[in-house]
């Protein structure tokens, strides 16, 4: 598999994913449970692209969760080899900024469906220090 870092996905490229009509993401944060609202989501030929809002609505912060996973990572259990491998999995807060090396994804979509769905646990960055995911689930209903 072809290697994946941040440097291949710009600003510009979620900046081009369509609104989703609904759908959210529930995850324990450091141990907390949260829940984030989908911003955006998109169904491309090759991936699906999700954008989870962490920012409690202030224009101001710039606090999200981005996924983009392709469509041959689909439907199964996915586990992180390295930072962006397999699955492009950005963690971004007020304090830290980190791509997911370790943990796991799954996530589910049919051919023509408006429906992804997904679990998570285990995620965290390189760094033990960084906010650890655990326990997550998440749902997006695409426009």
């Amino acid at each position: 598999m072809g290697e994946l870092n941040s440097s291949q996905y710009t600003k510009e490229f979620f900046e081009g994913i369509k609104k989703a009509s609904e759908g959210q993401l529930k995850v324990k944060v450091g141990g907390v449970a949260q829940t984030f609202p989908v911003s955006r989501a998109e169904v491309r030929a090759n991936d699906i692209v999700m954008e989870f809002d962490m920012s409690g609505g202030n224009p101001d912060f710039n606090r999200m969760i981005y996924i983009v996973i392709k469509k041959s990572e689909l439907s199964r259990k996915v586990v992180f080899t390295a930072p962006g491998e397999p699955v492009y999995f950005l963690f971004q807060n007020a304090t830290q900024e980190w791509l997911a090396a370790s943990g796991w994804i799954s996530v589910e979509w049919q051919e023509g469906s408006k429906k992804i769905e997904g679990l998570l646990d285990d995620i965290q960055g390189e760094r033990d220090e960084g906010s650890k995911l655990a326990s997550g689930e998440f749902w997006v209903t695409l426009s």
